[in-house]
């Protein structure tokens, strides 16, 4: 849209608009009113629509402020803040392999066949900026091509292939124009030794070569005993690998996990306790690594057998503090729904004190309206809106041409004279 100085013009009725090549990209900021930019936008989806024989597709209008209230001054500062951001709906026409798309702004055209009796599949996809990809698909082999233009200048390519090699396992090989590869193999079931099932991946790329071995062990009464060993890509020194132990077993109607990895700089042990407790979760876990010991209890429990709404809480006690959560929703009427959240903590320490923030919010199909307030800070208002655009095909097809009279829009100057669109 160019931008009409204010002047003196005169239309013996009403503007009908014109559709001329639209630009790539569109500023924010325009002359005219929020109203008209979603009006245009609406009209441009309506004309692609029907070029494409497609019928109604959805797309999203949607627009959201948040700040102090006090910042808003008169009913112009809260429409320009509440100025609609419309996502584009991705157009597709499409024929016997052939298709033309109009997605995130590019127009693309795409070309899809197979051949081998349907063992190979191609891919081709080429968009305004000549910018192009090709995709060959086999059995167990795969090409990707991509580049700008008709020069060779710009070409990368990727090659990936697996297979099954007996007495090896399950290989993947990867390559790509810039001399980079991997190379991946993996043993799902290597052996089975001293009662644990053995398991082992190598990688081998242009960097060097990482290799992992894990155990796995069901132990009586339900428990379980995991170990694995890696080392870093190109690092050879068995004291610079990862190593994890896991051992995991039902106890008191709960589940205890004990953790232990070793890395070269150091280790890091981990403890868990989960149950279920009175219809809610309870889990106390404990961490210890570089000589610092954290620690969380928490219980979370839904509400809604209590209240006579959707409802929860969760509390817990960690290594900074005592927190908790509140929240619960209520639809209603008018199709309004009722959404209020508080979280409380309060730490110890020099970085002590109560931190309280809640928040009540107001919505339903069309928008939103909220208010939040926590310790220190000024109240806030946010309201926003956010719907699908569209409608039903069949109600598309039905609509008599002459409801078309019903997209004509009277583009206005600042005097308030009707100017061509």
């Amino acid at each position: 849209l160019k931008q009409v100085p204010p002047r003196r013009l005169h239309c013996s009725g009403p503007a009908r608009p014109h559709l001329a090549m639209a630009p790539r990209a569109l500023g924010r900021r325009s002359a005219v009113s929020s109203g008209l930019r979603l009006a245009v936008l609406a009209g441009l989806g309506v004309a692609t629509l029907r070029w494409l024989g497609a019928g109604p597709v959805a797309y999203v209008v949607k627009a959201g402020w948040d700040g102090e209230a006090a910042s808003l001054r008169g009913s112009a500062g809260l429409g320009m803040a509440l100025e609609p951001d419309v996502q584009f709906p991705p157009l597709i026409f499409s024929r016997k392999g052939l298709s033309f798309s109009v997605e995130d702004g590019r127009l693309n055209v795409d070309y899809s066949t197979e051949f081998d009796r349907g063992d190979t599949a191609v891919d081709v996809r080429i968009n305004d900026k000549q910018d192009w990809k090709a995709r060959f698909e086999g059995t167990n082999t795969s090409l990707n091509i991509r580049g700008h233009g008709v020069g060779l200048k710009n070409l990368a390519w990727e090659v990936a292939q697996e297979s099954t090699v007996k007495s090896v396992g399950d290989t993947r090989l990867e390559f790509n124009s810039d001399m980079e590869y991997n190379l991946t193999i993996v043993r799902p079931h290597l052996a089975t030794a001293a009662g644990f099932e053995l398991d082992a991946k190598a990688l081998a790329t242009d960097h060097g070569v990482a290799a992992h071995l894990g155990a796995r062990a069901p132990l009586s009464g339900g428990a379980e005993l995991t170990y694995s060993v890696q080392n870093p890509v190109g690092v050879y020194d068995f004291g610079a690998s990862r190593h994890k132990g896991r051992l995991s077993a039902p106890m008191g109607g709960g589940e205890t996990v004990l953790q232990v990895e070793g890395y070269s700089t150091g280790q890091v042990y981990q403890g868990s306790y989960t149950k279920d407790v009175g219809g809610g979760h309870l889990k106390l876990a404990a961490i210890q690594a570089d000589g610092t010991v954290g620690y969380n209890m928490s219980y979370a429990r839904g509400l809604d057998d209590i209240i006579p709404a959707e409802a929860d809480i969760h509390v817990g006690l960690d290594t900074e503090g005592v927190y908790g959560r509140v929240a619960a929703r209520q639809p209603l009427k008018l199709g309004l729904t009722a959404h209020y959240e508080a979280h409380a903590r309060f730490n110890k320490g020099e970085e002590g004190g109560a931190k309280l923030m809640h928040h009540l919010k107001l919505s339903n199909k069309l928008g939103f309206a909220q208010i939040l307030h926590g310790s220190g800070e000024a109240p806030r208002l946010r309201v926003g809106y956010e719907f699908d655009a569209g409608g039903d095909a069949a109600l598309h097809r039905s609509r008599a041409k002459a409801e078309d009279d019903k997209y004509t829009w009277e583009l206005l100057d600042e005097d308030g004279e009707v100017v061509p669109l």
